[in-house]
Order: C-alpha cells, then structure tokens, then sequence
C-alpha cells in the first residue's frame, strides 16, 4: 500500500509544467539541505550523509535540465552555480560544517521564487491566450 504523502507527490508531479517541476526540484534541494543543517546540529551523521546526498542528486538533476542552446549564458551561469553548490556540499560534509550550507539555502530559495514567479507569468500569458482564441472563434 502506498504512502498517501507519495502518492500526493507522484499526482503533483504527473500534473506539473516543465517550470513547476523545476520549482519542485529547488523544494526539494530547499529541504534536503535544510534537514542536512538539523542533522549536523543533533550530531546525526548518517541523517547529514542521507540529506546531502539528495541535495546533491536533486542538484544532478537539475543539470540535466539545462538547455545550452537556448538558455545561453544563464545556462552557463546556472551551471556554474551548480558547480559551486556541489563543492560547498561536499565541503559541508568533509567539515561536518553548515555555515557553508547556510547560504546555499538562500542562493536556492532566490532562485526557486523566480521560476515560481516566471511559472505564474507564463501560466497567465497561457490563459490570456486561450481567452483571446475563444473569443475570436466566438
């Protein structure tokens, strides 16, 4: 039997656009690494090693998203920050250490509210478009 928050989580995903599961993918890193601090903080290695290692696969996958030929230099830059989130990762667990965590969680928060924010503006752009076609075949 499955777990009703999982199931909630394979419906959202299956009825999320592109951007949305983009903004899912910035949640979850968002969590992981938020759980990753909790972790340090109680002395719980194996909870670190577990949340920094989903940031990290979350931070995989969200390189494999990008699209170099259209996003151009903001592809390069998202990639380089993904570069740089890796290595304050790997740094935070070699140092047992969430002061290099800390700003990670704002960098993926700032970004996760713009792809929110680009998300609603194209879902508007959308309706605004289909409400023009239905008028005009009106």
């Amino acid at each position: 039997m499955r777990h009703p928050a999982q199931s909630y989580r394979q419906l959202s995903v299956q009825g999320a656009s592109p951007l949305g599961l983009v903004v899912m993918l910035y949640d979850g890193a968002i969590t992981a690494l938020l759980r990753a601090i909790h972790a340090i903080e109680t002395h719980d290695i194996e909870g670190k090693c577990r949340h920094l290692n989903r940031a990290l696969a979350i931070i995989i996958q969200l390189e494999g998203t990008l699209n170099f030929d259209e996003g151009g230099e903001i592809a390069r830059n998202l990639q380089g920050f993904y570069a740089y989130s890796r290595a304050k990762i790997l740094q935070a667990n070699a140092q047992n250490s969430m002061e290099s965590l800390r700003p990670l969680i704002e960098y993926y928060t700032a970004l996760r509210d713009a792809w929110k924010e680009g998300e609603q503006w194209l879902t508007i752009q959308e309706s605004q478009a289909q409400d023009s076609s239905t008028a005009i075949h009106a």
